[in-house]
């Protein structure tokens, strides 16, 4: 486990071009103009033992999503931002339908890649959304599916909702 967290810092390391100072990190802000390293979201099982993290660093016109969950049973899975920041429910109806900017298709999922261990990860750019601001995921919620859609959650009953999480400020990894 160890192992594999440590391989995950090093994959965020890597794709934020190894910063080596607060400086490099700070100018990572991209559109946003923010100061921090991105937003990360703490994964929580929905039903499950699946854990896992979320993050997402401007990139110019878009953000870079990197997603790494664990404790997943075989299936395929899929990422979508979600309108409510609020993974309260425990069936994930709380974090409310899914999100995107004007003009873009909110059920066009993130595909993750799982694999015999039970992990699964993905990584994708996606032009339009940011880190804060009108179409910034700051303070909404991101949510793993499985299947190879999404379905709308209801209350109190199963869905197909694995994992949730709120975005919330990356906190800055100093060497």
């Amino acid at each position: 486990m160890i192992r594999r967290l440590l391989s995950i810092v090093a994959a965020v390391v890597a794709a934020a071009g190894c910063a080596t100072s607060q400086d490099s990190w700070l100018s990572l802000g991209g559109a946003s103009g923010t100061s921090l390293p991105g937003l990360v979201a703490e994964l929580r099982g929905l039903g499950s033992a699946t854990r896992g993290k979320v993050r997402v660093i401007d990139r110019k016109d878009g953000v870079q999503i990197m997603v790494s969950g664990s404790n997943l049973p075989p299936n395929q899975y899929r990422v979508s931002f979600n309108r409510d920041g609020n993974c309260s429910s425990p069936n994930g109806f709380s974090a409310g339908p899914p999100w995107a900017p004007p003009g873009m298709d909110p059920y066009e999922l993130i595909p993750l890649f799982w694999n015999p261990d039970g992990n699964a990860e993905g990584s994708a750019f996606i032009r339009g959304v940011h880190t804060t601001g009108e179409n910034g995921v700051a303070g909404r919620s991101v949510v793993i599916y499985w299947g190879s859609k999404v379905t709308d959650a209801y209350p109190d009953v199963p869905n197909n909702r694995a994992a949730c999480g709120v975005f919330e400020p990356a906190q800055l990894l100093l060497f």
